[in-house]
């Protein structure tokens, strides 16, 4: 049942092409027990060996433009990483150049110039708990990061940076790319996306506000890299929930050629190429992998 003709009837090339976008954030050195859904560099190793049997990757910037022309190649696909994890640098990148593929990195600057996103102040301040085992430790942190994602932007991290001070009585790590660091995948031929400044859920802040955020993420990007970005990520990114038709507008205003969401579908012949689907790569053998794909193809033809 494995191989790549199967899929091929599915996602086939020119317009009825489906175009399948995989999202990640962080690739760890090692297993992670707070981290429990990110791949470390064993497994990740292993998904872009399964992605590149079935899959034919392309750089997202190309694959958008062949959506709309209606020139996609069979199984078309594309990687991203949300956020601007050390990791996508470190420990990715070598990964996808052995194999010859590329990825999209979109950065959230608040993070980069801090060198760390709210959410990691949250675990990482958990992880340093000496009277808390892993378990109970993983299921505080899904608590703490529930109650607060949904805050106002500065009540937020001021919250988790008081937890991590209170929890820790150390300097926050630094856990996100560079400036340099993305200028070197920049230059290692990696396209760089914008994810807003602050990662705010953008339905939350007044319409001029999420305009800040999305246009001042583009502004950032074009004066480190000499080139403004060319796609855009929501935070969160579930359509209606943590933005709407009014950001995309904004989105499209801002001169980006396509945005991406986290809602689960292939892209295909008339998807809107500012909310473009996304998948999340939950599988450990490429079996289910596979199953996986023909599924999500199937799926794509009834909604």
């Amino acid at each position: 049942m494995l191989g790549a003709a199967p899929l091929t009837l599915l996602s086939p090339s020119g317009r009825r092409g489906r175009l399948l976008i995989f999202t990640y954030h962080r690739v760890l050195e090692r297993p992670d027990p707070l981290l429990p859904d990110e791949p470390d560099a064993a497994v990740f190793a292993a998904q872009m060996d399964w992605i590149a049997e079935f899959c034919r990757v392309l750089p997202l910037s190309e694959a958008v433009q062949r959506l709309a022309r209606g020139t996609l190649p069979d199984r078309a696909a594309c990687i991203t990483f949300d956020d601007g994890y050390a990791n996508n640098h470190d420990v990715a990148m070598p990964i996808l150049v052995s194999r010859g593929l590329t990825a999209t990195v979109y950065v959230t600057v608040d993070a980069i110039e801090r060198g760390v996103m709210w959410n990691d102040l949250v675990i990482e301040a958990h992880r340093q708990r000496r009277d808390t085992g892993n378990g109970s430790a993983a299921a505080a942190v899904d608590a703490a990061l529930a109650e607060l994602k949904y805050r106002p932007l500065e009540e937020r991290w001021d919250a988790a940076a008081e937890l991590y001070r209170q929890m820790t009585g150390a300097a926050p790590p630094r856990l996100m790319m560079t400036s340099d660091m993305v200028r070197a995948m920049a230059r290692a031929g990696f396209e760089i996306g914008a994810h807003t400044v602050n990662h705010p859920i953008l339905k939350r802040q007044p319409l001029e506000q999420a305009r800040r955020e999305i246009e001042g993420s583009r502004d950032w990007i074009a004066d480190l890299l000499g080139a403004a970005p060319r796609s855009f990520a929501y935070p969160n990114g579930r359509p209606g929930r943590d933005y709407d038709e009014s950001h995309a507008r904004i989105v499209q205003e801002a001169g980006f050629e396509s945005a991406v969401s986290t809602q689960w579908n292939c892209a295909r012949s008339g998807s809107d190429r500012f909310q473009l689907p996304r998948v999340t790569f939950w599988d450990r053998t490429p079996r289910r992998f596979w199953l996986r794909l023909a599924r999500t193809y199937a799926e794509s033809y009834v909604r």
